[in-house]
């Protein structure tokens, strides 16, 4: 009798089975998004290891400049950098300028001109294949910041990098462009200085990316903008000129899901280098 609950106990039944093989695939799964976690921190790693290199090998603070041209919201100044244009452009032919927005200090990187869709969405500015990609212009804008519309694309990294800092905007109730509302692009001759004028989430393939190529367009899109935007467009902005806008997208919410949050900007003013 004693032999019979034994044999009992130890046989393996097919609901025994079934559980073993769940286990198992659960711990494949762990396994995995684990390996691919630690995958991805160290893509993002080397990334940022690049672009800190990149800043602080060929970009830095004029010594001649005096504190208030280093942060500044004047309007007739703005914080002087020293770029070395010729190296950057010979580590990547497709290096068009440099970008920097003082209210997010991660947000001080090269910008690359992309020359077919998508080139560089996962790529880095040396042209490693990485999945923080880099700061890039889109393929159907003017490479020296004058159309009448430009976008400029970055990741939404969940460290910060890129232009994961962008979400703080619509994540945070503080009013983080209040004192410094201004974004500069450095090129080889000329500074521009852009100030943002509204942002908001949308979507992949929305307005918001629609082509400005008239007068017509430009009307339209602002009016799209102003319908979408999270805040009022400053009524001391004026468009009557059709001044270029530059507006910086990226992803928002959980990947695939095609949401993007993007931030307009329009330029205010001209500086010669």
């Amino acid at each position: 009798m004693e032999k019979n609950e034994n044999n009992k106990k130890n046989k393996i039944t097919p609901w025994t089975i079934i559980r073993a093989i769940i286990i198992l695939a659960l711990v494949i799964v762990i396994a995995y998004e684990g390996v691919m976690i630690y995958r991805d921190q160290t893509e993002y790693a080397v990334a940022v290891n690049e672009y800190d290199e990149l800043s602080q090998t060929y970009v830095k603070i004029e010594e001649d400049a005096d504190e208030s041209q280093k942060n500044t919201t004047d309007d007739n100044t703005y914080p002087k950098l020293d770029i070395d244009f010729a190296a950057l452009k010979e580590k990547n032919p497709d290096f068009i300028g440099w970008l920097y927005f003082p209210a997010f200090s991660e947000i001080n990187y090269p910008v690359v001109k992309e020359q077919k869709v998508d080139q560089y969405l996962y790529k880095t500015f040396d042209g490693t294949s990485n999945k923080a990609g880099c700061i890039f212009m889109d393929v159907l804008s003017d490479k020296n910041f004058c159309g009448l519309s430009d976008m400029v694309f970055g990741h939404n990294m969940k460290n910060g990098s890129m232009f994961g800092s962008l979400k703080t905007l619509y994540k945070s109730d503080e009013d983080i462009l209040k004192d410094d509302p201004y974004v500069y692009v450095y090129t080889k001759d000329k500074t521009y200085k852009y100030r943002v004028f509204a942002y908001y989430t949308t979507v992949k393939g929305s307005d918001s990316y629609m082509e400005v190529k008239d007068h017509d367009k430009y009307d339209e899109y602002l009016q799209y903008i102003s319908r979408n935007s999270m805040i009022d467009i400053p009524s001391d902005i004026k468009f009557d000129e059709y001044p270029s806008l530059l507006t910086l997208s990226t992803c928002s919410g959980k990947t695939g899901s095609g949401r993007r949050f993007v931030v307009h900007t329009v330029k205010v003013e001209t500086y010669e280098n």
